[in-house]
């Protein structure tokens, strides 16, 4: 790992220049473009300027404009209503000569298709007349035109064998320039590879000598690199040297304070351990008040789910328990009334046949709730009238060894007359003694096992859910307080073990680990360093020896070399003279090669031009005759139109005769029509003239309105479009800003009051900016935190020691305490599972019975 960090702190030497380099551009670069962007600014506040007084203007007239539209459309919805009013009356007169002129339209399209037809019918002889006489004089013209093609074609023939022979002339001509061409190209290639040859020789001997004398060079570098680093080793011994007795003296010092340290450690753990054993005993006692607590939020919640949901009461009570429709807060019996715990068993025997009934105040609730019942079909109800029994009095004698019923029972006062109505002549006894002399009253056996009436016995075994029904609501409220009192004494242990927790907290921040650790780490530290001192002078005195030996080694190695080379320096000088004798002979037969060249290129064009010629002689040939081809088929058609038309002008002049008697027939009743129609339009025009002038008025005040508001729309759209360049420039303007922010950390509002350092055109600057901007890419990745990341590497490798004692101490720490934590776990977890199984078993049996 050390290794990998040597090479990586000499990779990151080299950066380290790179990026100084980098940044010596880049703050040349920082410089052109602000000039640049204040060169830009100049120009952009002139333009922004200029943009703002057009908009302005503009904005003027566009406000004129809307004013007067205003006002003309006012004026024109005013003229609009008596001119709808003038357009129904002519609309209902439009309407009758519209019909009468439909029916006139119909007898004009009849005459007039009629005269269309006769009219068709004497173009369409006069055309084919016209035709036939035309036809005479095509015949004769494409006749003509055949013959003068068909002399056309045997002249061009004529010139085409003319310009075949030039052809194979100029071809003869060019074979031969190309082969006094090849010949030049030939010994023009043998002159070549004879230079290259020399040229290839004078270059090997060329660099064996730079080689040779580069190596010398290095080893006189070498040479005197060696001698340097022998006098720098040489004062690196002596100040090690002193350095070490140096770190010797501290070492011993930093392990005295570390034995003390540890002596206070020591005392400082056992007064935690003490305090912890302690903790331990408050938090068990929490465990166990905190499963009290919960065992009481638990039974509380079942009560209330139990109560809320009317459990084991029949149909007609949770029907009127939920009825908004009567008094439903009204309560029933069994919640009125609390009993203490052990006699809660016995009370509710005797209660038992009341324990459903529902306490009302008067008749009128239990008759409402009555009533209810029959109307939804939910069954019965029993019902207690509080108001009955306000002035009853029960008189009773109490048996003896016999505490009474009314003595165990908590109830309020408003109910108290019924509980004594109930209860009055009840009393519980301890032992089955009182039965005998029970003298009428009934005695109740403590624990439920038998009731005594007057005449009566009931008795037997005791279920598991009796006395469990009365008393539910009372017993909430018991529940509650029960449990705000247990929350007081979990709050309480949650207050001490917080003490002492702080407690502990006082003697952790007493501990030294960390003062510990700290020595421990300049002990090591001090320790690698001496030891590091140590080798750091034993290397160099080995290197010392190496240089001495390296020294004699080069010394050797400068004379051998400048042996080697004498000979290879010989043959350089004759072969340089040799490749100028060659040179100036391959000037002479490439002058005489370049002109064969030329003569036969021009041959070459001679002979192209000669078959292009030739070419284009063939093709007019091919044209002349397709021509010759196309006329005689024009003439064969023409033939046969004539036929055709000749037919056609026959049956032409029959359809004739029979149209023009039809249209006399029709141009008769057509007149008469005419003059009713010129009455009735007559009248139709004068009001149509009063409605047109009207509309003509008030369409020029419209399109006068239309012209204003075009103009309004037309400058609305130029504001828009000044609106775009403003934000077109202020879009330019961020990025620039942008721009700035993020290549160079420079706010724009802070250079706009700076003077331009330069005359500079903005051009020049642009291009100035982009070759900077191209340097700095050429350069390609630097690394900017390169000296940070030496000062990291160099703290990894002391962290990558601090960690590994840590992790070595931390290791036997933590293997002790997992022991610690697995052996307390087991035993708490064994513990708290067996009280919770008999819990559980205590709870099933109570809630269950063996039917169930």
């Amino acid at each position: 790992l050390l290794f990998e960090i040597n090479n990586q702190l000499k990779t990151l030497e080299s950066q380290a220049r790179k990026a100084e380099k980098f940044y010596e551009i880049k703050k040349e670069y920082k410089e052109i473009a602000i000039e640049l962007a204040k060169a830009a600014l100049e120009g952009f506040n002139i333009t922004y300027k200029e943009l703002h007084e057009q908009q302005d203007t503009e904005t003027d007239k566009k406000i004129r404009l809307e004013a007067e539209i205003a006002t003309e459309e006012a004026l024109i919805e005013q003229e609009k209503v008596g001119f709808i009013e003038k357009e129904r009356a002519l609309q209902s007169l439009q309407h009758e000569f519209n019909d009468y002129l439909q029916d006139l339209r119909t007898r004009e399209n009849e005459k007039n298709l009629a005269t269309q037809k006769l009219h068709y019918l004497k173009e369409k002889e006069a055309g084919l007349k016209e035709f036939l006489e035309k036809a005479e004089g095509q015949l004769k013209t494409i006749g003509d035109s055949i013959e003068y093609t068909q002399l056309q074609v045997g002249d061009e023939r004529a010139n085409l064998l003319d310009l075949q022979e030039k052809v194979e002339n100029a071809k003869f001509d060019v074979e031969d320039k190309r082969r006094i061409f090849d010949e030049k190209r030939t010994g023009v290639d043998a002159l070549r590879n004879r230079y290259q040859q020399i040229q290839r020789s004078q270059f090997d001997a060329e660099k064996k000598v730079a080689v040779a004398d580069t190596s010398i060079l290095n080893l006189q570098r070498a040479q005197a690199q060696l001698n340097n680093e022998k006098q720098n080793r040489e004062s690196q011994l002596q100040q090690l040297t002193v350095e070490l007795r140096d770190k010797e003296a501290t070492l011993d010092a930093r392990r005295i304070d570390l034995r003390q340290l540890q002596e206070h450690q020591e005392k400082t753990r056992e007064q935690i351990f003490e305090t912890q054993a302690q903790l331990e005993v408050l938090r068990n006692e929490l465990n166990e008040e905190n499963r009290k607590l919960d065992s009481k939020r638990n039974e509380f919640n079942l009560l209330k789910s139990l109560i809320d949901s009317m459990e084991g009461y029949p149909e007609s009570i949770k029907f009127l328990h939920k009825n908004p429709e009567w008094n439903h807060a009204a309560p029933i019996l069994s919640d009125i009334i609390y009993v203490k715990e052990e006699f809660r068993t016995a009370v509710e025997n005797v209660l038992e046949p009341y324990l459903n009934y529902y306490v009302v105040n008067n008749l009128e609730e239990g008759l409402q709730a009555i009533h209810l019942l029959d109307a939804h079909k939910k069954g019965k109800a029993n019902f207690f009238l509080l108001e009955k029994f306000a002035d009853i009095r029960v008189d009773t004698q109490q048996p003896a060894d016999t505490i009474k019923a009314l003595d165990v029972i908590e109830v309020d006062d408003r109910y108290r007359k019924l509980a004594e109505y109930l209860l009055g002549n009840v009393y519980i006894g301890e032992n089955e003694e009182a039965i005998a002399n029970s003298n009428g009253a009934v005695v109740l056996e403590k624990h439920g096992k038998y009731v005594k009436g007057k005449y009566t016995l009931t008795g037997g075994s005791v279920g598991l859910f009796e006395g469990k029904k009365i008393g539910r609501a009372k017993n909430l409220e018991k529940l509650s307080e029960e449990i705000a009192d247990q929350e007081s004494v979990v709050n309480l242990l949650k207050s001490d073990i917080q003490a002492k927790h702080n407690e502990v907290i006082a003697f952790n921040d007493q501990l030294k680990e960390n003062v510990i650790k700290q020595t421990e780490n300049e002990i090591s530290q001090l320790t690698n360093q001496v030891f590091a001192a140590k080798n750091r002078i034993e290397n160099l005195q080995i290197a010392q020896q190496n240089g001495l030996q390296q020294l004699e080694d080069i010394d050797q190695r400068l004379q051998a070399e400048h042996d080697a080379i004498a000979a290879t320096r010989e043959e350089f000088h004759i072969l340089n003279e040799r490749l100028q004798t060659t040179t100036e002979e391959l000037k002479t037969v490439e002058q005489a090669y370049q002109l064969a060249e030329q003569e036969y290129n021009f041959a070459s064009v001679q002979y192209n031009e000669n078959n292009l010629q030739y070419t284009r002689q063939q093709s007019k040939i091919t044209t002349l005759q397709q021509e010759l081809v196309f006329k005689e088929n024009q003439l064969n058609d023409l033939h046969l139109q004539i036929a055709n038309n000749t037919t056609q002008l026959s049956e032409a002049s029959a359809d004739i005769t029979e149209g023009e008697k039809t249209l006399i027939g029709s141009e008769e009743m057509l007149l008469e029509m005419m003059r009713k129609k010129e009455a009735e339009e007559k009248k139709l025009n004068e009001a149509d003239q009063t409605y047109y002038n009207l509309r003509n008025a008030l369409q020029e005040k419209e399109s006068e309105l239309r012209l204003k508001v075009k103009s309004k729309e037309m400058i609305d759209h130029l504001v828009a479009d000044i609106k775009d360049r403003l934000n077109e420039l202020k879009l330019s303007l961020a990025g620039m800003k942008e721009r700035l922010i993020v290549e160079f950390k420079v706010e724009l509002d802070e250079i706009l009051d700076q003077e331009r350092k330069t005359d500079t055109s903005l051009e020049e600057l642009q291009a100035a900016s982009d070759r900077m901007r191209k340097r700095l890419d050429n350069m390609g990745e630097v690394n900017p935190t390169a000296i940070e990341a030496y000062t990291e590497m160099k703290k990894r490798y002391e962290f990558i020691l601090e960690q590994k004692n840590d992790l070595v101490s931390a290791k036997e720490s933590l293997l002790q305490t997992i022991q610690e934590v697995e052996a307390t776990a087991n035993q708490q977890f064994l513990d708290t599972f067996n009280q919770v199984r008999e819990n559980f078993q205590k709870v099933f049996k109570a809630l269950f019975t063996e039917e169930d």
